[in-house]
């Protein structure tokens, strides 16, 4: 008795079926490889620019950078986490209500930390002219709710004695008061008020804010 028997042809593959949600999976993952390990925005220091060529610019407020370790060169992994990190506070909705400041003695205040605070507890983002660089005196009688503080704050800001700023165009320190302004809700502009006109001019404040 003879078997016959079938050989596969050689020259046929099974393909592989390719799931859409594996290829999503992998497109997510290289896009936060990529946005982790890209040159951040950080390392364009407005200062510098500012140094070089005497023209007015802003710099950002911040959010503070968890601790991760004594390198100040983070890695992938942690690149990664802090971006993640970053992408949820930005997307989810602040709550003041959720903070209380205690009350403090009025003492000297760096204006970028008090901002940095500021952003932390409401979400709104500060553009600081680059000549300021002096502080305020600041603190607070009795304890505030979040939106206390950061009102008590900007009010100290916009109506603080004259503070030291620095003049990138003449390489001068001078003083002067500064201005608050509000052009969209959410960001709010701050300016020496003899500085004024050199943003507007600069295309960096609207005309006739105040």
């Amino acid at each position: 008795m003879s078997t016959e028997v079938t050989v596969p042809d050689s020259g046929s593959k099974k393909r592989l079926a390719v799931r859409p949600w594996f290829v999503a999976a992998v497109l997510v993952v290289a896009a936060l490889i990529a946005w982790a390990t890209w040159p951040s925005d950080e390392a364009i220091d407005p200062y510098e620019l500012s140094r070089a060529d005497g023209k007015a610019r802003f710099y950002t407020t911040s959010y503070p950078r968890p601790e991760f370790s004594p390198s100040s060169r983070l890695t992938v992994p942690q690149r990664i986490a802090w971006e993640w990190w970053q992408l949820k506070r930005r997307f989810s909705k602040p709550n003041p209500s959720a903070y209380t400041f205690p009350a403090s003695p009025a003492q000297p205040c760096s204006i970028t930390g008090l901002l940095n605070q500021c952003m932390h507890v409401t979400g709104t983002k500060y553009l600081v002219a680059v000549e300021i660089g002096g502080g305020v005196d600041f603190g607070n009688s009795t304890a505030l709710s979040g939106a206390q503080w950061v009102a008590a704050v900007e009010q100290a800001i916009g109506s603080s004695n004259l503070v030291v700023c620095y003049d990138y165009g003449t390489k001068r320190n001078f003083q002067d008061t500064l201005l608050l302004i509000r052009e969209r809700p959410g960001v709010v502009k701050v300016v020496p008020r003899t500085k004024l006109v050199d943003y507007q001019k600069a295309g960096l404040v609207k005309a006739g804010s105040q």
